[in-house]
């Protein structure tokens, strides 16, 4: 996918720009790239247009702010210069929600689903 198109589309349709702003231009093109490859793996039968790999790449950009790389390894309490930031227990998913509204659950979580599903079933009988 061409950085260039991608970034063309987050400016022109998206309101947080911030974290693609920021970034320098090599920054931007390892974003698209790891957007795409990672999304290519999480949705191999899913062609990928540009929409999807930006919101996908705005999300790993927003990744690299300090306080979500402490969230990220479990840091419960950062103080610093007296301000105080706490973290729930819960790590930040890797696919963006944009994604996720659009495509749904990735093929490894489908495969998981399928595989509970295989395992619950019941051939002949009935529980009593």
């Amino acid at each position: 996918m061409d950085p260039l198109e991608v970034g063309s589309w987050i400016i022109t349709n998206m309101l947080d720009t911030e974290a693609w702003l920021r970034a320098s231009d090599q920054r931007q093109t390892v974003a698209v790239v790891q957007a795409d490859r990672n999304l290519a793996r999480w949705y191999p039968d899913i062609e990928l247009y540009t929409e999807i790999v930006a919101y996908q790449a705005i999300w790993e950009l927003q990744s690299i702010d300090p306080a979500l790389k402490y969230q990220k390894h479990n840091v419960k309490q950062v103080t610093d210069n007296g301000e105080t930031v706490s973290y729930k227990d819960v790590e930040r998913p890797v696919v963006a929600p944009d994604v996720r509204a659009l495509l749904g659950a990735t093929a490894d979580e489908l495969a998981e689903l399928e595989a509970e599903e295989v395992e619950q079933r019941q051939y002949g009988g009935a529980l009593i």
